[in-house]
């Protein structure tokens, strides 16, 4: 019985060799075309990655429980999430660099190598002036417009606003529009001037 079972693990197995490179090739495609963030060498390592643990998990696969392409393909979304997330957890790398033409006992270059959502402060104080427009021009606008784009800020809808400003729903929906419409003005004036 158990030479039995032993050789049907070797016919699946080798039906999965045998088949490595057609699934290699689904696989790639899945990828590429459900995670299109990664470029080929990432999509590369990704696919490798899945098939190796295709390969080692495969006498977990059951196929009354799905097709063989599911189960690979959720090894495959798995392995590339988990790509992403440990991305994520590496704010920056540090590669020395020895100096040209030195000995190995010379002082190394240290390069960081910023992770990709890390903001660049060039970035920050962009930001930091925008923010800065936004409020001198949010300023210029008439209280009652300012009230009401800051209850829609908050989520309010035009009934609540209406209600609590006492004005017509309409006349607040009105108002929001011609103020937000100010202000774009007011911010592309000031771009402009800059």
């Amino acid at each position: 019985m158990a030479n039995k079972k032993n050789s049907e693990q070797e016919i699946t197995l080798n039906e999965f060799l045998h088949l490595y490179n057609n699934i290699y090739q689904g696989c790639l495609m899945h990828i590429a075309r459900y995670f299109p963030q990664f470029d080929d060498e990432h999509t590369r390592d990704i696919c490798s990655d899945t098939m190796a643990k295709a390969f080692s998990r495969f006498h977990t696969y059951d196929a009354t429980k799905g097709a063989f392409t599911t189960w690979l393909y959720t090894i495959a979304n798995n392995t590339a999430i988990d790509f992403i997330n440990d991305s994520k957890k590496q704010p920056s790398t540090s590669l020395s660099l020895p100096l040209p033409g030195g000995d190995d006992d010379d002082d190394e270059y240290h390069i960081d190598i910023e992770d990709a959502d890390s903001k660049n402060p060039m970035d920050e104080i962009l930001e930091k002036e925008m923010e800065e427009k936004k409020r001198a021009n949010f300023a210029k606008l008439d209280p009652m417009d300012r009230k009401i784009l800051s209850m829609r800020e908050e989520g309010r809808p035009f009934n609540e606003i209406a209600d609590r400003l006492g004005i017509p729903a309409p006349t607040a929906r009105t108002r929001c529009r011609r103020a937000t419409l100010k202000l774009k003005k007011w911010m592309e004036m000031s771009d402009e001037i800059a």
